[in-house]
Order: C-alpha cells, then sequence, then structure tokens
C-alpha cells in the first residue's frame, strides 16, 4: 500500500485549496488524531472525542492527501469542509468515533463507510483482540506491505513524530481497505448487515451527544435513602441489594451528569455477537426498575417544555422466534391477536385461555421466556424463583417445559435442528444467522447450543430496530424531537411537548414498520407512551 504524500494545512488559503482539490471526489477517507487532553482529564476519557479536541484531520482521495491542522482554524472557518464531506461516500477507520469527533468540529457526513465495521461483521464474533480491528493491523492483513506506520489506536494520542504520517496514512488506506473487504461482505451475505450498521451511526452518534436529562438532586436523595436503610435493615437479602445499589448507581450524578444536567452514555451497537447495542460509562441498560428501586427512573425526565416519547416492542423475542422457527402456532396466537402467555398457560394448566388466572399466566410468561433458548428444567427452576419469585419443584418444572414445547411444536421442531449441529461442532465450525445475514461462528468444539438459538432472535430483532433509528433520526428532527436512549428493545425521545403526541404516534408506526420488514410472518406490536419521566 502507498499513500500520496500529505500536504499541511495551517492556513485558511491552504483550507480552500484543499476544499477545492477535494470537491466532487466520489470516495473520500478521514481519519483524525485527538489532541493530549488535559491533565485533570479522567484516564478513560482521554480518548473520548467529545471530552477531547481533535488536533489533526486528515482527509484522502486518489490524488491528494491534506492534513488540517484544526488549532489553526476557527469553527467557521472548518465550516469550508462542509461541502467536501456532505456529498461523497466517506469511509473512516472507525465511523462512531470519528463522526463524534467531526460533531464536535461542526461538521456532519452523508453517506459512511467503516473499516471498523466491516471487518467487526466479517469476524463473525471471533475476535482474538480487539486491535485486529484497528486499521493498522487490517491494512498490514489486507493490504500488503508494512501497513502503516507506527500504532493507530483510535483516540491514542501518539507520538509527535508519527502524528502526520499515521493520520495521512490511515485516511489513504480507509477506501483502499474497503475496497478489499468489500467483496468478502457479499460473498458472505453480509452487506445489508454492513449497510445497515453505517447507515445506524449517524443517530448514534447524535443520540450520545444528546444524553438525557436526570434530576441530581432527587438522585441524591434516593441514594442517602439506600446508605440510611443499610445503616439499619437486618434483613440478608435486602442488605445485598442496597450495598448493590449504593455501589453501583449512587455515584452516578457526580461521575457522569454534565453541567447541562444531562447524562451522556457510551452506547455501542457493534458490542455483541447478536448485534445487540451496549451501553456503558455508565450503563443506562442496567438502571434498576421501580420495584427494586423506587423512584430512580422518575430522575430520568424531560427537559421544561419537553415530554418523552417512550416505546417498547411488545413480546418482539417470541415474536421474532415464531417467524424464525418458523412456528405456525405460535404464529396463530400472534395473528389472532391473543396473549401467548396465556396460551401456555391454557395447556399447563388444561383450562380455555378465558378461565387463565393471573398467577397461570405469570408462570407461563416465565416458560415462555425460560424455555425458548434452550433452558432446561433444572436451570428454569432457579430463573422461576429469581425473575419471578415462583418456587416450583423439579418435576412442576419438567410439566411446564413439556407444556411450552406441545404449545408451540414449532419451537420444539426448531430447538431440534440446532441441536443437531452440536455433534458436528466437535469437528468443524458452525454458523447461525439473522433475517438479515449477520453471521456469529462458533469453533469447532465451542459451540453454545443457547447461544445457537438465542443469537439469531435477539440479532434479528435488533436489526429490526436499528432500521427503526435510522429512520426515526431525521423523523423526529422534522418535529423538533431527537432519540436519546435505547435500552434492549425500548426507545426514548425527547420532543417538545406541543408535538408529544404526533411524536408517539410517528415512533410507534416507524419501529412497527421497520420491525415488520425484518419479521414477516407475524405482526409487529410496538407499545408506546407521552410521559414526564422514564418511570411513567
Amino acid at each position: 500500500m502507498t499513500a500520496n504524500p500529505s500536504e499541511d494545512v495551517l492556513d485558511v488559503a491552504a483550507l480552500r485549496r484543499a476544499a477545492e482539490a477535494l470537491a466532487g471526489s466520489p470516495v473520500l477517507g478521514v481519519a483524525v488524531v485527538l489532541a493530549a487532553p488535559h491533565p485533570d482529564t479522567p484516564r478513560e476519557a482521554a480518548g473520548d472525542p467529545r471530552r477531547v479536541r481533535v488536533d489533526l484531520l486528515a482527509l484522502a482521495d486518489e490524488r491528494h492527501t491534506f492534513v488540517v491542522h484544526c488549532n489553526c482554524f476557527s469553527p467557521g472557518d472548518l465550516r469550508l469542509l462542509a461541502p467536501v464531506l456532505a456529498g461523497p461516500y466517506v469511509v473512516f477507520p472507525d465511523a462512531q468515533f470519528h463522526l463524534t469527533a467531526l460533531a464536535g468540529l461542526g461538521l456532519a457526513v452523508t453517506r459512511v463507510g467503516c473499516t471498523r465495521t466491516a471487518a467487526t461483521l466479517l469476524a463473525e464474533g471471533v475476535i482474538a483482540r480487539h486491535d485486529e480491528l484497528e486499521i493498522a493491523a487490517l491494512a498490514r492483513r489486507h493490504l500488503g506491505g508494512p501497513g502503516l506506520p507506527g500504532e493507530w489506536l483510535s483516540g491514542q494520542v501518539l507520538p509527535a513524530w508519527s502524528r502526520l504520517e499515521v493520520v495521512a496514512a490511515a485516511a489513504a488506506a480507509a477506501p483502499a481497505l474497503l475496497r478489499v473487504l468489500t467483496p468478502e461482505l457479499r460473498a458472505r451475505g453480509l452487506s445489508r448487515a454492513y449497510e445497515l450498521e453505517c447507515k445506524l451511526l449517524p443517530a448514534v452518534v447524535a443520540m450520545e451527544a444528546a444524553g438525557i436529562a436526570v434530576d441530581g438532586p432527587r438522585w441524591n436523595t434516593i441514594a442517602d435513602g439506600w446508605r440510611a436503610e443499610l445503616q439499619v435493615t437486618e434483613a440478608p437479602e435486602r442488605k445485598a441489594q442496597l450495598e448493590k445499589l449504593v455501589s453501583t448507581y449512587a455515584h452516578w450524578p457526580r461521575e457522569h451528569l454534565g453541567d447541562d444536567g444531562r447524562m451522556r452514555t457510551h452506547l455501542h451497537p457493534l458490542a455483541t455477537d447478536s448485534g445487540r447495542f451496549a451501553c456503558s460509562q455508565p450503563n443506562l441498560q442496567q438502571v434498576p426498575s421501580e420495584h427494586t428501586a423506587p423512584g430512580l427512573r422518575a430522575c430520568f425526565r424531560a427537559e421544561p417544555g419537553h415530554v418523552l416519547v417512550v416505546a417498547d416492542y411488545a413480546q418482539i423475542e417470541l415474536r421474532v422466534a415464531a417467524h424464525l422457527a418458523p412456528c405456525p402456532a405460535m404464529q396463530a396466537v400472534f395473528h389472532a391477536g391473543r396473549d401467548p402467555h396465556r396460551a401456555t398457560a391454557a395447556t399447563l394448566a388444561r383450562k380455555p385461555e378465558a378461565e387463565v388466572t393471573a398467577h397461570e399466566r405469570k408462570l407461563a410468561k416465565a416458560v415462555n421466556f425460560g424455555f425458548l433458548f434452550g433452558m432446561g428444567a433444572r436451570r428454569f427452576q432457579d430463573y422461576a424463583e429469581a425473575s419471578y419469585g415462583l418456587a416450583l419443584d423439579l418435576a412442576a418444572a419438567e410439566r411446564a417445559r413439556e407444556a411450552f414445547f406441545a404449545t408451540f411444536p414449532g419451537i420444539a421442531a426448531w430447538h431440534r435442528k440446532v441441536s443437531a449441529l452440536q455433534p458436528r461442532s466437535a469437528r468443524e465450525d458452525q454458523t447461525v444467522r439473522t433475517a438479515m445475514g449477520r453471521r456469529k461462528r462458533f469453533l469447532a468444539g465451542k459451540f453454545s447450543f443457547n447461544a445457537a438459538l438465542n443469537i439469531p432472535v435477539q440479532g434479528t430483532a435488533a436489526e429490526g430496530f436499528k432500521k427503526a433509528m435510522t429512520a426515526l433520526h431525521p423523523a423526529l428532527a422534522e418535529l423538533g424531537g431527537r432519540g436519546i436512549l435505547c435500552v434492549h428493545d425500548e426507545y426514548l425521545a425527547e420532543v417538545p411537548e406541543e408535538h408529544g403526541e404526533a411524536a408517539r404516534a410517528l415512533v410507534q408506526q416507524v419501529m412497527q414498520d421497520a420491525m415488520a420488514e425484518v419479521v414477516t410472518s407475524v405482526p409487529i406490536v410496538v407499545d408506546s407512551r407521552v410521559a414526564a419521566s422514564w418511570a411513567e
């Protein structure tokens, strides 16, 4: 791999020349290096482009490579690059990181490519070390030669002597690398999954930047209550629960609440084998329920003059499983608008669905979610008690399992089909897929029956949700709103109060339509509400 000699851009005249030279390029490679963080910057924030400014910005097409020294320019000057980035297909070594960095410079990209996304999908869930996804390693492996000079780690401060050549080489390498990876994506049926992940990223970056408003004083009062109760309680289970609440959540306002009263998390759309979002610093996907921590979710609220729209897919994993298995009996339940938990309860209790009690339905809910992904009877005993407060002996757990498969024989057939992969897995790799083609490969001898059931279902649900988030990003903006958080199958948006009901209807319809493009054989249902806080 060879790169064009780079030209330093240090003044406005040079910036204009660079913009003119790159204008009309169909494909650009773009890379940045962050400045050295302030000494007081926390270690985990040193590579965060939301916390540390961009020092160098490299842009490359087939003829030119320019390195912009960003500290030489005002934000208004850098807007000269806006038209350059608006039209072409822009390829990044790590698009989420770089889009965040560019947003801090007031620059946006319309058409996104990403070598890290492509490499992650091609790895099929088998990654020994995450630096394998960095562009230096990818360039060495796929482009030949020595690759990039020095090291390339997103956001890491590089030695002064190598910063310029590394950022220039990374920008030049990104399009060349993607040209090599694209045929591999096509050959493995991963093109649709790749395109979805890239189209999603502007929405993810905007959601991370928006954050969610949090009532810090109220949160601290709740945490003080946990500490006070911890001093007097003698119940071992409650004591352990309170200790976890204090150690995990009490410090969040101090560590994660911005000066503007909003809490911003890091969203990771490619961190799991299934394609489901992960979340960190803080992990808002693990905010406890009202039952566990009364009042805590009420601290997450809308700004004055705004409301939250909270929408959640109803029974989405069961619906996806009914589609993928396929299971005609479960599909029929959903098409008839019946309750799948009531249907299982009727089989278990040997009575009509209309006569099922609340307790019987609660048990059936545990049954459906417990046995869907291959749980055995003994493990189900623990699950039912921990998640639903239901104490069952082993015989009752076995009867519950039998009732589940008797109610939904298509799921039983699906389990047998996946189980048949196990004997071969000792000798060869086995692969499972989502509806849009995302792949999870199990190395020989490392096959997991439960994961092989779980990943296609959760991954397909994630694909439908990601399609919805991509569509909602521009649609909500037309109402003055924005997405602010996704938690498993739940979506939160913040909109002006006068548009609350219109936004609720929009979010519900878009979420249903997007999932229906992926899960075609059962109706999709989304529950939605307008609320002042997450708890309502």
